[in-house]
């Protein structure tokens, strides 16, 4: 179970959303919000069972939902089809295994040369639009499909 001051994060992240704050919402917002974990709502609902929570899938799909659509998580597909869920927040991009499926963590501030800021000034300055972010995505195969 998250720290008292994990907790606090979270309802504040929450309620700066208009979410109110509940146990299922915390419960999946702790268990996303770690490096190299993007699971699929069935591995997210294995993994709080695991962790002893009384947890239902349809409240963990529910859940997802609406945290997606206020912007707490991150929805994609991996290469394989399969819907997967990111709620690590520190700038990073992934780096996907187009064989195997792994998705994995690079955090920005480990890679200096990706000037995000610029691209997306200049992008906004050529199209026109008002660019809040962006997600970013490196695909090949990773160490262990190589051999």
């Amino acid at each position: 179970m998250p720290r008292t001051k994990e907790k606090e994060s979270y309802r504040a992240r929450l309620k700066a959303v208009g979410l109110r704050h509940t146990l299922p919402r915390e419960r999946i917002l702790s268990f996303l919000d770690r490096k190299n974990v993007h699971p699929t709502p069935e591995e997210l609902y294995q993994g709080l069972k695991k962790r002893g929570y009384d947890i239902g899938l349809s409240t963990v799909y529910l859940n997802l939902h609406v945290l997606r659509e206020h912007g707490l998580i991150y929805e994609f597909k991996d290469p394989k089809g399969a819907t997967r869920y990111d709620g690590y927040n520190e700038p990073h991009v992934h780096l996907v295994c187009l064989s195997c499926g792994k998705v994995e963590d690079l955090l920005l501030k480990n890679l200096p040369e990706l000037e995000v800021s610029p691209a997306m000034q200049a992008a906004a300055e050529r199209t026109g639009w008002a660019l809040e972010g962006f997600r970013l995505e490196f695909r090949g195969k990773c160490p262990d499909c190589q051999r």
